[in-house]
Formats: structure tokens, sequence, C-alpha cells
């Protein structure tokens, strides 16, 4: 039997409307329970009596020395060819860590607790990743009589990390020992080192510091002869800077020479 057609016209439609609704993507929802978890990253944080993070800086370096005169001081004035205050600035960062380093050599050379507590430790965590601290935050340390150093370790899982980074450094080589009386302690031996020994070490630290400053001058050099070449200052100009220059890098160089004198001398005293 044939239907209307006002019935015909609204089944087409109907069908039409299936076809395009089963035609299209059907967007679900991915359950919550089927998502990736995300780990939180696991922190090694020191205990709470412990000191705080502190760590032996590496000898300036000559462009941190540059920026960091950068941004306290102005740069080399071509107006003012004889202004040495951005070299000074530039050198005291240099002066400041090579004193420093010699009053280690000073007081208990490498076995300082200074210096033993800002060697770099590697620690993993459960998940692996590694991190790097001073040894200062993960242990006390703490001088002993009959040259023992004691470190008081903050957790157990540091210990091995320690042990290892002691053994394997080149100022300290050798294995701590675990005490009898407390499982986190560990006993360092100090070696008295010859007096030979101190001396080649002060003279190499000072000898250091003499190629830093005369890094310093000849970076200065190089502006001055900049100058000169691009016609901004005269040629009678850069040469008296230049005199004036060598003077202030002999006065540093006496003065460094001074610095390692006292320290040799102090040998006998300590």
């Amino acid at each position: 039997m044939a239907l209307p057609g006002s019935t015909q016209l609204l089944l087409r439609r109907a069908i039409r409307v299936t076809v395009s609704i089963e035609a299209k993507p059907i967007l679900t929802r991915r359950p919550f329970r089927t998502s990736v978890p995300v780990l939180k990253k696991r922190k090694i944080a020191a205990a709470s009596n412990s000191p705080p993070r502190t760590q032996a800086p590496p000898p300036p370096s000559s462009s941190s020395s540059s920026s960091s005169s950068s941004s306290s001081s102005s740069s080399p004035n071509p107006e003012d060819p004889l202004d040495f205050s951005s070299l000074v600035a530039s050198l005291a960062p240099q002066d400041t860590y090579y004193k420093s380093a010699l009053q280690t050599i000073l007081h208990g050379g490498r076995f300082n607790p200074s210096a033993l507590g800002g060697l770099p430790i590697a620690v993993k965590s459960a998940s692996g990743e590694a991190s790097t601290f001073p040894l200062g935050e993960l242990a006390q340390v703490v001088p002993r009589t009959n040259r023992t150093i004691s470190l008081l370790v903050n957790d157990r899982e540091y210990i091995k990390p320690i042990m290892s980074a002691v053994q394997s450094s080149r100022e300290f080589n050798q294995q701590p020992q675990r005490s009898d009386d407390n499982d986190l302690e560990l006993l360092l031996k100090v070696e008295l080192e010859r007096k030979e020994e101190l001396v080649r070490r002060i003279r190499e630290t000072t000898h250091a510091w003499r190629d830093k400053v005369r890094q310093a001058r000849t970076r200065h050099d190089k502006v001055l002869k900049g100058w000169q070449k691009d016609g901004t200052v005269l040629r009678d100009v850069v040469r008296r800077a230049e005199r004036e220059l060598q003077k202030l890098q002999d006065a540093k160089m006496k003065e460094i020479d001074g610095e390692e004198s006292a320290a040799i001398k102090g040998l006998d005293r300590n």
C-alpha cells in the first residue's frame, strides 16, 4: 500500500537525520582510571640540624669577572683613558678568591672543615634521579682529637655516597671509616702535609692569581688599541695610558708577592 505524500516526505527526512548522526564520530571521555599517573619528583633535603648549604666556589672566570664588573662599575671610558676603575673592579673577585684560598692552605689545608664541607656529593633518589649536594649539607663536619675529623651523617642513605665521593676525590683520597659507637658517624684521618708540599700549593695559588691579573691587563690593552685604531684616542694618550697601566700591574704583582711571602712565613707559626 502506498503511503501518503506527506508521510513519505517525513520518512525520508528521518532517514537522512539518522544517517548524518551515524556518520559523525562519537566523542567519548577517557575514563580517569586509564590516565597515566604523574609521579612527583623526590627532593632530598638535609636534616633540620644541618648547616646551611654551602659549596666551595670555583675560581672566578674572566667572563664572570667582566660581567660582574660591568654591572657594578662603568666600562672603560674613551673620554678618560687614564681611568682604570673598571679594571680594578674586575680584579676584586680574584683578590677575594685567592686570599681565601691561601687562608685555607694555612688553616688545615685540604682538611679544613670549610673545604671538606664543600666537597660535592652525588645522591640518587628512588627514581634514579641524581642531585648534587655539598657534604656540609648532608653531614656535620666536626674536628676531633688525634688528627681525626668526624662526619655526623644526617641520614643513612647518605653514607655510601659520602664514602664514595671522599674516596674518589683527589684532595682526600681515603676511605672513611665507620664508627663503632655511632652507625651514622664516619671518621677521617687528617694527613699531615709536609711544609714543602704546602709551599708548593701556596706558590701554585699565587701563580694562578698573577695569571688572572695579566689576563685582565691584556683585555684592557686591547681596548686601548681599539681606541687608537679607530681614532677615538690619540696615540700619545694611549701610550701614556699603557705606562700607567703597567704601573698598576706592577703594584698588583707586588701585592701578590707580599701575600705569598706572608703565607709561607705563616706556615712556621702554625
